[in-house]
């Protein structure tokens, strides 16, 4: 690669950060349809923030709430998509399929499918994350990560007229999240 389409590759991934930090979705996922364009080597890098940028901007205008969870369920797909191509062997390699499984929970959690989103948090190992300095926009996935978890365990909870084993294995997972 030249010297040249480094810099501007170095210039779309500071310009896309910050649109990040700013919450700014729109400019995001435009910035990261360009770097896919430019630089295919960022495809997975782009496909994450493009997934990122139209999940957020949707729960901006529609909160994850019971009301919602139908047009989460229609509108999110390409989200899902996106966020999804992120999680292979390249988005590995790429340091972002972590953060795609933990917005995978949230994107699941907002179409009501929370038992799906408690595995994208377990193939996160998200009870097992270390403490290492990261940027803010990641420091907040996590945490919301953290959050939304003990909310779908809330609506996984299984009633006292099944297993006490089934109950006993949802009280241990509400035991141990609440000690993370």
């Amino acid at each position: 690669m030249t010297s040249r389409s480094k810099n501007a590759v170095r210039t779309y991934e500071t310009e896309i950060e910050k649109s990040r930090e700013e919450s700014n979705w729109k400019k995001a996922v435009e910035l990261a349809l360009q770097l896919k364009a430019r630089s295919p080597q960022h495809e997975s890098l782009a496909h994450f923030l493009i997934g990122e940028g139209k999940l957020e901007a949707y729960l901006d205008e529609w909160p994850p709430i019971k009301e919602n969870i139908e047009r989460a369920q229609r509108e999110l797909s390409e989200a899902r998509g996106y966020l999804t191509l992120a999680t292979d062997e390249a988005g590995k390699k790429a340091g972002v399929a972590l953060d795609a499984h933990l917005l995978l929970g949230k994107l699941n959690y907002a179409c009501g499918a929370y038992d799906d989103a408690l595995k994208h948090y377990k193939l996160a190992e998200l009870s097992t994350l270390t403490e290492k300095e990261l940027p803010v926009r990641s420091l907040r996935i996590v945490a919301e990560s953290y959050a939304i978890k003990g909310l779908c365990l809330e609506q996984t909870t299984v009633p006292s007229s099944t297993s006490r084993f089934k109950q006993a294995e949802r009280e241990s997972e509400m035991v141990s999240y609440q000690y993370q």
